[in-house]
């Protein structure tokens, strides 16, 4: 439980544009890029964080499909032609009760606008009987086929299944393209905005991150800034800085410093017994998180928390080459084009090892 909770607290935001690559082509308008929208920015109770108003929902939008069965049958097919050939769905793992997969989200919603694209996807998975603990932290720049809305981005799929006015909303649609590429059941979801994440961090006293590499990369009103391998104890703005920065790294380095920050979280309420209220934890994550969890679908859980460490938890992180090919589409967007069957074995061992 303690373990559960501890990662629960944080679907770290990440939210810095993609630097360009030398020698790619102009950028041109894709034909399928998300509709402009306005949301509303959530943060900590009390937060003065500009509210604007929400977009109209429309119905939901599907296309006429041939006669012949189409590849993506029987899930929703693309409204936007694809650029690539769309996959066939995955086979489904069978995972059974005793595991439990849990999102967690990062998305991006400032006071001079943003998305809800979810620039920052883990994955955490709970399997009770053998009491273990695995986090798989998915690119944003993914490119695989989004039901009832066509191939793009992974980091697209919460925000379109809002506009779309899809079965379930957000999440509905971020469920059933994981389901449609992986094969993976996706139970609940965690998502933060990046308002909550520096007050988080500073409600806790800071938090002390281990550094597996050295980072140096410039921060506000700082320039650039260092800081050398090992631990590190970090308050709200350094921490963000630290999951931020990429002007000198990938996208694939941030996604290993988000996790580190995550479980120095987890680590520094353990320290703290922060996580003896349970009912009381739920209501004080309200603050910082969206998200369909409650305490009847993590109880059963709980005794996790006797043999898990955040320390112990199984890290994986989906990066070319191993799990995916870095590739240009014919509009210019730099994307990774998914590996399914290393990607496949991935998830294959973490559920059923």
């Amino acid at each position: 439980m303690v373990v559960l909770c501890s990662i629960l607290y944080l679907g770290i935001h990440s939210y810095a544009p993609v630097a360009a690559r030398e020698g790619a082509p102009t950028l041109t308008p894709t034909p399928f890029m998300p509709a402009t929208r306005t949301s509303t920015a959530f943060g900590p109770e009390g937060a003065s964080t500009p509210t604007e108003i929400p977009p109209a929902v429309s119905p939901l939008r599907t296309p006429t499909l041939p006669a012949d069965s189409p590849p993506w049958a029987p899930y929703a097919g693309p409204i936007y032609p694809p650029l690539i050939d769309v996959p066939k769905p995955a086979v489904e793992f069978k995972t059974g009760d005793d595991v439990l997969n849990i999102a967690l989200l990062g998305i991006d919603l400032r006071p001079a606008g943003g998305s809800y694209n979810t620039d920052t996807i883990m994955i955490l998975t709970l399997n009770r009987t053998k009491k273990t603990a695995a986090l798989v932290s998915f690119p944003r720049d993914l490119y695989v086929y989004i039901p009832a809305y066509g191939m793009e981005r992974i980091n697209a799929a919460f925000g379109e299944g809002i506009h779309l006015n899809y079965p379930g909303g957000g999440f509905g649609l971020f469920q059933d393209t994981f389901r449609y590429n992986f094969g993976l059941k996706i139970d609940h979801y965690a998502l933060m905005n990046f308002w909550g994440f520096q007050d988080l961090i500073n409600s806790l006293g800071g938090i002390d991150v281990y550094s597996q590499y050295g980072l140096t990369d410039s921060r506000q009103g700082m320039g650039m800034f260092s800081i050398g391998a090992g631990l590190h104890h970090m308050d709200g703005e350094m921490a963000l800085w630290y999951v931020r920065a990429r002007k000198t790294t990938s996208d694939f380095d941030r996604v290993r410093r988000q996790q580190e920050v995550l479980l120095g979280i987890a680590q520094t309420l353990l320290n703290k017994n922060a996580l003896t209220n349970i009912p009381g934890f739920f209501v004080t994550l309200a603050n910082y998180v969206e998200s369909d969890l409650n305490l009847d679908a993590i109880t059963p859980y709980a005794d996790i928390a006797t043999s898990v460490s955040p320390s112990s938890i199984t890290r994986a992180t989906i990066i070319p080459d191993a799990y995916g090919t870095n590739w240009i589409t014919p509009d210019g967007k730099m994307v990774v084009l998914p590996n399914y069957d290393a990607i496949h074995s991935l998830l294959d061992g973490i559920l059923n090892s």
